[in-house]
């Protein structure tokens, strides 16, 4: 598949997920959004970006402390969420774009801070998306990247990819740490921090973001049958009662040009 039928796929996806995804409690986790806030560091006059700001939580809290936000998303749904969400908290310094992460409609320099979360496993092409980062990054400026990995172990991230491709198409990709690192430093990025958690996922939860209750079935049976076998596709894949569980590996990388 290329880029321009994935973008048509991820734009698709996400106009339908802006109905479920506002209340879903994996973005609208507070302890989240006061870790990549605090990784911020806003100082003084700062312009930032928001870059995948889906239906615009990430956004609402930025325009608290920055002089003006911009949000972009790939889907026009997304935006409009996003707006909405902005217009009522009363946040003015926000305004809203349409654009690909791998050719981001900005100037060279236009931001001292990015934000980015939940965005990197949706990239078809990960290595250009962090090269226009730096490029519309001010020489100063910082880079917030809140993402889940996958296992260091190539098979168990492999098999933990496929469930979520079964799960919501528009995935790509989620990758191990040491490759994250990696790719970060080869964008010519300096790593200032780093941070990880864990998060336990539940299967009904995790499913209904994607608003497509069609796949829901035979993915459970599939995610059943592995965690009944043994297997955990890295994820610590397990049946608890009636239902299947997992765990999500959290990062948080905060990032300076040189």
């Amino acid at each position: 598949m290329n880029s321009k039928e994935h973008h048509g796929i991820t734009r698709e996806e996400f106009d339908r997920q802006a109905d479920t995804m506002p209340e879903a409690s994996i973005f609208t986790d507070s302890d989240i959004l006061a870790r990549i806030m605090s990784a911020a560091l806003f100082t003084g006059k700062s312009r930032a970006l928001d870059l995948g700001c889906g239906p615009g939580i990430v956004t609402e809290a930025l325009a608290v402390e920055a002089e003006e936000v911009v949000a972009l998303d790939l889907s026009p749904e997304m935006i409009r969420r996003a707006r909405q969400r902005c217009e009522k908290a009363g946040r003015k310094n926000v305004r809203f774009a349409i654009g690909k992460a791998e050719k981001l409609p900005f100037h060279n320099a236009s931001f001292d801070i990015i934000v980015t979360r939940l965005t990197l496993h949706h990239f078809p092409d990960l290595e250009a998306a962090l090269s226009e980062m730096v490029r519309v990054l001010q020489p100063d400026g910082r880079i917030v990247i809140a993402d889940i990995v996958s296992s260091q172990v190539p098979d168990e991230s492999e098999l933990h990819n496929a469930l979520e491709i079964l799960r919501d198409p528009s995935h790509v990709r989620m990758i191990p740490y040491t490759e994250l690192k990696h790719l970060i430093r080869s964008a010519g990025l300096v790593i200032e921090m780093e941070d990880n958690w864990i998060r336990e996922r539940e299967f009904t939860e995790w499913m209904q973001i994607t608003g497509a209750p069609e796949r829901s079935r035979p993915l459970y049976v599939v995610m059943r049958e592995l965690a009944r076998t043994g297997i955990r596709a890295g994820i610590d894949l397990r049946i608890d009662g009636t239902t299947v569980v997992f765990k999500h590996r959290w990062v948080l990388i905060t990032v300076e040009t040189p």
